[in-house]
């Protein structure tokens, strides 16, 4: 097993065709039952992941505790929470950037950091009707935001994503629109800090003897979805975004096609790599979209953000709200006499004690959403 696992890895390198080769030559060697080996170590379910090389279509998925591939993979496949209790199918769909701009002209709900609860998620969002008992979108020509970070802490991510890929589809049929903004947690697994991913996730990558991040590449569905998203998104006055915007972003320069298009040139780099760009080391640092906290924390260490830092930024955006995630708090809280709004809570806690879990914003108002669909505060 230890040669296998080192022939693959010298397959593994960061070029199109050398990712290719990689693909090409796992799926030879499962073909013959080489990889086959040590199986009980890996979680129940997981996956599936869609590999591409240029000849075909591969899945790779764990069904059950067994590894399973797939070459010539069908286009629709079924998508297994970890233990078993959520089953839905997803259809393989064109992947294009979303728009960064939209109009407000229907109710938006709001959520953040789902960190693969998949039970939580899909609570809230059966409680407001956003999915239903297929785990269809029934949210009809509404947005749904979540503001970054699926990956880590849990153990559905997949499931999570491909939920969330399978409703953009729906939701784009309905008239609707599904936003899906990177987090940091993504960041840093698709540059290869698993410092917080579950077991399940890098056993499966040590069975198959290559890092984590390689199946999240270009040759991969998911991986092409996740480059295709945003990171700071705007309908009609309101401004989402994971973390926060430091005075640092105030100027010409960071529109926000720059912030969208600059964060996505760089976001499969190393921190290395990233060192050799100035707008690198500003977007995945610590005043950058993706990790600042000092529009929700007044601590010094976070460098807090001065009121009238804050109204040049809503000017320079023309907006009037700004909505984050990324530092949690008991409850969805506000800021700035309701200027900005943090809306990552502990999901499954809050869920179990009735908590607050998001935001609805109907029109010019804003109420808290809670997974008792008959309770609903105004904010």
């Amino acid at each position: 097993m230890m040669i296998i696992r080192q022939i693959i890895q010298g397959y593994v390198r960061s070029t199109y065709s050398r990712h290719t080769l990689w693909i090409t030559f796992l799926f030879s060697l499962f073909s013959i039952g080489s990889l086959t080996a040590q199986q009980n170590t890996l979680s129940q379910h997981d996956g599936p992941y869609i590999l591409y090389t240029s000849e075909q279509r591969n899945l790779i998925s764990v069904t059950a505790g067994q590894l399973e591939m797939q070459q010539e993979s069908a286009p629709t496949f079924e998508v297994v929470s970890e233990k078993g209790d959520h089953r839905f199918h997803v259809t393989l769909h064109p992947i294009e950037t979303p728009k960064a701009t939209y109009k407000h002209n229907s109710d938006i709900l709001v959520l953040s950091d789902p960190h693969g609860d998949f039970d939580s998620f899909h609570s809230i969002l059966k409680a407001h009707r956003v999915i239903g008992e297929q785990y269809q979108w029934t949210f009809g020509n509404k947005h749904l935001v979540v503001i970054g970070d699926i990956f880590d802490r849990g153990e559905d991510v997949l499931p999570l994503f491909w939920l969330l890929y399978k409703l953009e589809a729906e939701a784009a049929q309905a008239g609707g629109t599904v936003h899906f903004l990177l987090g940091n947690h993504e960041e840093m697994t698709l540059r290869g800090n698993l410092k917080y991913a579950k077991e399940k996730y890098t056993t499966l990558a040590q069975q198959l003897g290559i890092n984590y991040q390689e199946l999240w590449g270009m040759e991969s569905e998911l991986g092409r979805w996740l480059l295709s998203r945003n990171t700071i998104e705007k309908i009609g006055d309101h401004l989402f975004v994971h973390a926060g915007l430091s005075a640092d972003i105030i100027g010409d320069v960071w529109t926000i096609n720059a912030i969208n298009d600059s964060t996505r040139a760089h976001v499969h780099q190393s921190k290395e790599e990233r060192e050799h760009s100035p707008a690198a080391r500003f977007l995945f640092g610590s005043n950058g979209p993706l990790w600042y906290r000092g529009m929700v924390r007044t601590d010094e260490k976070y460098n807090p953000l001065a009121s009238s830092d804050l109204e040049k930024i809503l000017k320079q955006y023309d907006v009037k709200h700004i909505f984050v995630g990324h530092t949690i708090f008991p409850e969805v809280t506000t800021f700035y006499n309701g200027k900005v709004y943090g809306v990552n809570v502990a999901n499954r806690s809050n869920r179990e004690k009735g908590t607050s879990r998001g935001l609805l914003i109907k029109g010019n108002k804003r109420y808290l959403i809670y997974d008792n669909p008959e309770k609903k505060d105004r904010i």
